[in-house]
């Protein structure tokens, strides 16, 4: 089982940010109240946004989507993150880059996708 984690993402300057530890009080940027991000693991846009995993060899290969997502500036993942029960591993992803990872595969866990404009996703094993 995956640790719980946390994103809030900023409605002005479009920040996200992960709550390692809840203090108890809300999280402020911009001036603004930060939103806590809803995570998403079917629906509409699935097909280009929930992340598909293949193990092989020890280790854990990460493609978001089963087509492929736009990687333009403006709509793009940026980041996937692999979350076990002892772990937070992230990959940044570059807006012309495809949108893919590889984590060594010891634990099972939660992987997710944030896209700029669809938000966050999820996939769990």
């Amino acid at each position: 089982m995956a640790r719980n984690i946390v994103f809030y993402w900023c409605p002005v300057c479009n920040s996200v940010v992960e709550l390692v530890e809840n203090g108890g009080h809300s999280l402020v940027c911009c001036g603004q109240p930060m939103e806590r991000l809803k995570v998403k693991e079917k629906g509409e846009g699935s097909e280009y946004h929930l992340p598909s995993l293949k193990h092989r060899d020890g280790l854990l290969y990460v493609n978001v989507g089963s087509k492929p997502h736009p990687q333009s500036e403006d709509h793009h993942i940026k980041f996937i993150v692999f979350v076990t029960k002892q772990t937070v591993r992230r990959s940044d992803i570059k807006s012309n880059s495809m949108a893919t990872a590889v984590y060594t595969d010891k634990d099972h866990g939660d992987v997710y996708a944030y896209c700029s404009t669809h938000g966050l996703w999820k996939t769990s094993f």
